[in-house]
Order: structure tokens, then sequence, then C-alpha cells
């Protein structure tokens, strides 16, 4: 267990969350992802109320929902511990992020309308413009809100409920390893060439795109935390 101190998970800066219980999963998820909580640690609630403050009734629900993430295994007898992240698991994360989009876009394209198409573009615009500043975690959120608005087009609200949650986890991952060099770059292009596709109304287009970044972006990320195919 890692013990509070200066930079410790209690003092570290994140974005607003709606309760505590939120607030002690993003907490635990990003020390799962950063390393500080290594593959088949234990993590006891009592020490974990007293690193990161909170009481222990939002810290067993938290756990449960990485539980349900797949960060953490909770077993009888034994209680919640970290489970080894490693290519399957990212890749499955990826493969499931990608196919909801796919899902919302054979759903959602009859109902395009230009504003919709502008506001995609904007924030096409906007990604670009935070890259080019350096804005790494506004960039990531302007990423998460333009891939939610195209599940969102599609009208499946629980399509859009596992995408957010799944989200969660790829921001988290992210804020930990970044990205390779060069794809971020790639993605702000990515953007643009899918409101392209879906101005044309070519949705073969639009899931080619989809399909070519989630490998891209799988093998990136998958490179950044398991390089040698074995994260210790």
């Amino acid at each position: 267990m890692v013990a509070p101190g200066p930079g410790s998970l209690k003092d570290r800066k994140l974005e607003p969350a709606a309760n505590s219980v939120d607030q002690a999963t993003r907490q635990i998820r990003e020390a799962i992802l950063a390393g500080r909580f290594a593959p088949g640690e234990r993590l006891k609630v009592a020490e974990l109320a007293a690193s990161l403050g909170f009481s222990t009734m939002p810290l067993r629900e938290a756990l449960r929902k990485l539980e349900g993430e797949g960060l953490v295994e909770i077993e009888p007898n034994r209680g919640a511990t970290v489970r080894r992240l490693d290519r399957a698991y990212i890749s499955d994360l990826f493969e499931l992020n990608t196919e909801l989009r796919i899902f919302a876009l054979r759903r959602g394209m009859r109902n395009l309308t230009l504003e919709r198409l502008k506001e995609l573009e904007a924030l096409a615009e906007t990604y670009a413009a935070h890259l080019a500043t350096g804005a790494q975690v506004e960039a990531l959120e302007i990423n998460r809100r333009f891939n939610a608005r195209l599940v969102e087009f599609g009208g499946n609200r629980e399509a859009l409920r596992m995408f957010l949650r799944g989200w969660e986890l790829i921001f988290a991952f992210r804020r930990s390893f970044g990205y390779g060099p060069g794809r971020q770059a790639v993605l702000a292009e990515e953007m643009t060439l899918m409101v392209e596709a879906l101005r044309r109304q070519d949705l073969r287009a639009a899931e080619a795109i989809l399909r070519m970044q989630n490998a891209a972006m799988m093998e990136d990320l998958a490179a950044r935390v398991d390089p040698d195919g074995s994260r210790a």
C-alpha cells in the first residue's frame, strides 16, 4: 500500500466527480493504472480510508464499481485485489468501445442533421487547437465529447451508458500513459475524416475509420502499458 505523502492520491488534482463514491472510484482507478498498486496487491478498505480521506462505505462501493470495470477482483474471505492489466484486457476494452460507436452510427446516420454535423466539426477543430497548445487533458475531454455525441446520436441510452463507463477507463489509461509519438495528430485527422464521411452519408467509410482507429489506438496503448507483453 502506498503511504500518503507529497503528491499522494489524496493530494492529486482531479476533475470534479458527482459524489464521494465517484471521487473514490476515480482516485483508486488512476492509482491502479499508474502502477501505485501492483497486480495482486490487496486493497484494504481501512488503509484506503486513511490515505484517501473517505469513509469506508463509499470506498466499498468504489471497489465494487472497479470490479465491474475489470480492474479489481473481489473474492470471499480475501477481499479486493488488483487484477493484472495485459494486452487482452486492453484489446477487449477498445473492441467494445469501437463496436458501441459502430452500432450507434448504424442507428444514427439517418438522424444526422446539419446542426449535428457542425457540432462535430467544431469539436474536431477544438481538439486540434488544444493539441497545438499542449492542452492534453482538455484534448482528451474533447475527444470524449466527440465520440459520446456520436453514440448519443444513435438514440440508445444503454449504449451511451456503457460507452461512458468504458470511456472513464480509457481516459484514466491515457492520463497515466499518454500517447505514442504522432498518435494524437493522426487522431485529429481521423476526426476530420469522420465528419466528412458523415456529411456524405457514407456509413462504410465511417465504420472503416473507426476500425482502423481502434487497431491503432489499441496497439499504441498496449505498447505503452505492456511493452514486453507481460507487465510486471
